[in-house]
C-alpha cells in the first residue's frame, strides 16, 4: 500500500491549523497611573500592565508609586473547565481554536501618610523606656570574650656576627652561575 506524500502534508497542515490553544495573561490595573507592578515579585512593567501565566493559583501583586503606600495582596486565580485534570489536554491539543483567558486584577493604592515628626520621636522615646523596663533576660550572654592580647616575642640577644668559612685548598671559586664546585 502506497501512502501519498501529498496526503501526509496535507493532513499535517490541518492538524496543525485545527490545534488547540489556551492564552492566559493577567491584565492587572491601578488607580494611579503609571505605578509599578510586581507579580510574584519580578516586574512586569508600569500601571496598567499585562503579562502571561501557565497554571491557576495564588500569586502576589505588589504596586508601588511615589507618593503612594506600597499596596502587596495576594489573589487566587481560580481554575477553568480548560484548566482542569484531562481537559486541559483537549484545551491545548484538540480544541479546534484557541482560547484566550484574560484575568483582571485592580489594585487601589492610598496616598501616602504624612509622618509627623514629634509624634515620630514620641513613639521612640515611648519604645526607649519600654525596652529599659524589660527584666534581664534568662538566656545567658553568648556575645564571644575578646581573644586575650598575644604575649610578644622576645628573641634572645644577638650572638655575635659570624664570618664566613675561609675556601680550602682544595676547593677554587667559581664564577657565580657555572654550575658546582665539586672535584
Amino acid at each position: 500500500m502506497r501512502v501519498d506524500r501529498g496526503l501526509i502534508a496535507v493532513l499535517a497542515g490541518t492538524t496543525g491549523l485545527v490545534a488547540g490553544c489556551v492564552d492566559r495573561r493577567f491584565v492587572v490595573e491601578t488607580n494611579v497611573p503609571g505605578a509599578e507592578v510586581y507579580v510574584n515579585e519580578s516586574p512586569i512593567g508600569p500601571s496598567p500592565a499585562d503579562t502571561s501565566f501557565e497554571y491557576p493559583g495564588y500569586y502576589d501583586f505588589r504596586a508601588v508609586a511615589p507618593g503612594f503606600e506600597p499596596l502587596k495582596t495576594r489573589e487566587n486565580i481560580k481554575a477553568r473547565w480548560y484548566d482542569l485534570p484531562g481537559l486541559d489536554f483537549f484545551a491545548e491539543v484538540l480544541w479546534p481554536g484557541r482560547i484566550e483567558d484574560t484575568r483582571r486584577v485592580q489594585l487601589t493604592l492610598v496616598p501616602a501618610r504624612q509622618v509627623n515628626t514629634q509624634e515620630l520621636l514620641g513613639s521612640a522615646e515611648n519604645l526607649r523606656m519600654r525596652g529599659k523596663a524589660l527584666p534581664p533576660s534568662s538566656i545567658p550572654d553568648q556575645t564571644p570574650v575578646p581573644a586575650s592580647t598575644p604575649r610578644p616575642v622576645v628573641f634572645p640577644p644577638d650572638s655575635p656576627p659570624t664570618t664566613p668559612a675561609p675556601i680550602s685548598p682544595t676547593q677554587t671559586p667559581l664564577p657565580p652561575g657555572t654550575g658546582t664546585n665539586l672535584r
